[in-house]
């Protein structure tokens, strides 16, 4: 037998997109009571101080939100919508993902906020199953990173998402918003209930 053979490698086991982008994390395994949702995901340091948050940002109608990674389940070009009459415009009907039908927002619509329509819409889908709600961003979403001393004051956030953010951060230049999508999505099926 040659001693000088290569030593064949294992083959590494396949990850789902969330299990690679969540790997050197420790995911808090407390539960939100009021949402039964996991909460967030926190870099942890050979010190085992727990300091370091993750988030996916996101862009709509100018406002910049971020929302943790277990709360998006699907990114993809927007693709085609079928409306519903009688409907508030900010609903724009729905989109077929993989043989599902899934409600898809103008959040900027909703929320009452002035801007140009997006340079380049995307559909994020916001949380999972039949929860799934699909909303209108501009261009792609940016990894975010960010610690207790990054945490802003939120009250510049308008009116309409205010109820709906956990806190906002300072990151780099910019003032992100922590979106709370349980609350958001709530509200949104409680204004679509409203109209019907």
């Amino acid at each position: 037998m040659d001693s000088m053979a290569p030593a064949q490698e294992m083959p590494l086991p396949a990850m789902t997109p969330t299990q690679a982008l969540m790997q050197g994390f420790e995911i808090d395994v407390d539960v939100d009571p009021k949402h039964e949702t996991l909460q967030t995901a926190r870099r942890v340091h050979a010190s085992g101080a727990q300091d370091e948050q993750q988030r996916q940002g996101f862009i709509v109608g100018g406002l910049h939100l971020m929302i943790r990674y277990d709360e998006g389940s699907e990114l993809s070009e927007v693709p085609r919508l079928y409306p519903l009459p009688n409907v508030p415009a900010w609903f724009q009907g729905f989109a077929n993902l993989q043989g599902v039908l899934v409600p898809v927002f103008d959040l900027a619509g909703y929320l009452g906020l002035d801007g140009k329509p997006p340079s380049h819409p995307l559909l994020l889908v916001l949380s999972h199953g039949e929860n799934a709600a699909g909303v209108v961003i501009n261009g792609m979403p940016q990894r975010l990173r960010w610690s207790a001393a990054d945490q802003a004051d939120s009250s510049a956030a308008p009116s309409a998402v205010a109820p709906h953010l956990r806190g906002a951060s300072q990151i780099g230049e910019q003032l992100w918003f922590d979106l709370e999508c349980n609350s958001l999505l709530d509200a949104l099926e409680q204004a679509m209930g409203a109209t019907a």
